[in-house]
């Protein structure tokens, strides 16, 4: 990949938010959609009762202090009809407004869950959508993920958040209007509001850098308590007496973290306590002139009542907006990465090809000139490969560690895109193919290969989904991948589930996991592309040896069928001369290319590993 120094191109470049004037429309209309559309989208019915919910509930609970001139006026006057009805007009828009909030607050935490589990399927699909790896592993990357991931909720109450914000305007133009009511001149009152706004937005802008400066830290942080609390990794933490190194080196992540962010936090509190300082000077001014007019006999009793009411109560109504929009611009920081990975996904996709995968294999594989980096590195994993994979053939790749053979058969599966050369199928570019035609027919067994806490005939029959419940064919690729013992030693044989005491499954061994995931690889029958990278690790040369021999035969009749490629990667040499071409990778580049009886001729250095692996043995 190229160097983050080089200019980058557009799906690597990391978000940010729009300059000012910068597709402005564009990024509106998308945040429309995010924030209220998806709303109606995910729950109409739920949407439409939250917005009337907030709204009407905010100008009843705004308007009720009428009602405390209308009595105060009426008592002065001994207007036993205006008692009343002021009487009733507060105790009704009371009765209003906190029926209203408590229905509206249980509906708008039920929008919330229903849009987060629609927020949550469009992250999956975002994210596991994305033909190639890029997005996973490049830090900064991980970093706006991990941000979307964490926040998803706060996204999710985006149209509540909207809602919430449109109905602290109403309440604000009807408390302007009651003012306005009583003294023109307290329509000044908003500008003493102006100070503490600015003060809540600066605040917000800090607590946002901050959260992107520390994610590393925390991201680490996470990792370590991960690392020493998951019984995956608590033997060996024991063994080499890790446990005091590990929960210090979290201890001091979450020391750094936590000194960044205290000393934010004293800033915010400065900034927002001087803005909050400026409106409450406003606010006693404001009494302090209607009292004087009221004094004057300018203002009835009941007029001043409202006033000071009203005025007291705008406090909270600014700091409910201030909580708001504050919410709101949080919630706009999510939205804006969420544009970006939809963008990053979009441009993918984009420069990905649509052209079908053939149906048969007649030349083979071939790789030209291929190089690559992976992100953040400076050393090229592949440097100026030149390698032809002849249809119907079985390759083993041999190297030792770090020289590229994972990277090249994830090139060849399409999982990373060179960064110079080219990858072709039977003389067409592989970049020209659709990524989701070319999985189709490959098929691959890694030796990180994943655990899936399901049924036994779900485990293996993901391997090809058109097949998931076709009894026949997961157990033919259970036979074929010699795990048909896994599933006759459980006690639901297929139905079993699988997994871990937490998942309420049954636990397995290492070698039984892994031989799932063999099956797994075998349940597509016409692959073009056959991958095995190291995926008997955890079986013993014997078993490992015996495997092979079965994958050998099936791709034989993979071979004469549609001229499948088999690419095998393993250290074991006994395995090894199985295939019909060995080649040898060092410093990213091929050293040697031939048969397992030619090589060892040559006296080279697969000849050296061969006779240091046979001498182990002796």
């Amino acid at each position: 990949m190229t160097a983050l120094a080089d200019p980058p191109a557009p799906r690597r470049d990391r978000p940010r938010s729009p300059e000012p004037g910068e597709r402005v429309p564009r990024r509106a209309i998308r945040l429309l959609h995010l924030m209220l559309l998806d709303g109606f989208r995910a729950a109409p019915g739920l949407m439409t009762a939250v917005t009337a919910l907030l709204v009407v509930g905010g100008v009843a609970a705004t308007c009720y202090p009428l009602g405390f001139r209308i009595l105060l006026d009426g008592a002065l006057a001994h207007d036993t009809r205006q008692l009343v009805l002021g009487a009733l007009f507060v105790g009704g828009l009371l009765a209003l407004t906190w029926v209203l909030q408590a229905i509206g607050a249980t509906e708008a935490m039920a929008l919330s869950d229903r849009v987060s589990i629609f927020h949550t399927a469009r992250l999956v699909r975002l994210v596991s959508g994305v033909p190639g790896l890029e997005h996973l592993e490049r830090p900064e990357y991980l970093t706006e993920i991990e941000q979307i991931s964490s926040r998803r909720r706060a996204l999710a109450g985006a149209p509540r958040q909207l809602m919430g914000s449109v109905a602290s305007v109403a309440r604000i133009v009807a408390l302007l209007v009651l003012l306005a009511s009583v003294s023109p001149w307290l329509l000044l009152l908003p500008v003493a509001a102006v100070p503490p706004l600015l003060a809540d937005r600066w605040a917000k802008r800090i607590i946002r850098t901050n959260e992107d400066e520390v994610a590393h830290d925390q991201r680490r942080a996470g990792l370590l308590f991960s690392l020493a609390t998951t019984t995956g990794s608590a033997a060996e933490l024991r063994s080499y007496g890790l446990a005091d190194h590990v929960g210090a080196e979290h201890a001091r992540l979450a020391a750094a973290v936590d000194r960044r962010t205290g000393g934010e936090a004293l800033k915010v509190l400065a900034i927002q306590a001087t803005g909050w300082t400026i409106y409450a000077a406003g606010l006693m001014g404001a009494i302090a002139f209607v009292v004087v007019e009221t004094t004057h006999g300018v203002l009835s009793a009941g007029a001043l009542l409202m006033a000071v009411t009203l005025i007291r109560r705008s406090r909270a109504q600014l700091a409910t907006a201030a909580v708001r929009s504050g919410a709101l611009l949080s919630t706009l920081t999510v939205a804006d990465r969420m544009f970006w990975l939809e963008d990053h996904a979009a441009a993918e996709a984009a420069a990905r090809g649509h052209d079908p995968a053939p149906d048969a294999l007649h030349d083979g594989i071939r790789l030209r000139d291929v190089s690559f980096t992976y992100p953040g590195a400076e050393q090229p994993v592949l440097t100026g490969l030149d390698l032809d994979l002849p249809a119907g053939s079985t390759v083993a790749i041999v190297g030792e560690n770090g020289a590229g053979k994972t990277t090249l058969v994830k090139l060849l599966l399409g999982m990373y895109s060179p960064d110079a050369g080219t990858v072709e199928v039977d003389g067409r570019p592989l970049s020209g193919i659709e990524p989701g035609a070319w999985r189709s027919r490959t098929t691959a067994a890694f030796q990180d290969f994943a655990r899936l806490h399901l049924p036994v005939r779900h485990t293996v029959g993901v391997g090809d989904l058109a097949r998931l419940d076709d009894t026949d064919a997961v157990a033919g690729a259970l036979d074929r991948a010699g795990a048909t013992s896994v599933a006759e030693t459980l006690p639901d044989g297929l139905d079993t589930l699988v997994g871990s005491t937490y998942t309420g499954g049954r636990g397995l061994s290492g070698g039984q996991w892994q031989k799932l995931a063999l099956g797994r690889a075998m349940m597509r029958d016409d692959p073009l592309l056959v991958v095995l990278d190291e995926p008997t690790a955890n079986l013993d040369a014997p078993t490992e040896h015996a495997m092979f021999e079965r994958y050998a035969s099936a791709a034989a009749r993979g071979a004469e069928r549609n001229g499948a490629v088999t690419v095998l990667v393993s250290h074991r040499f006994s395995t090894v001369r199985m295939a019909d071409l060995v080649v040898v990778l060092e410093d990213g580049r091929v050293r040697e290319r031939g048969t397992h009886a030619q090589l060892v001729a040559a006296g080279g250095r697969y000849a050296e590993l061969y006779e240091l692996q046979a001498a182990s043995y002796r």
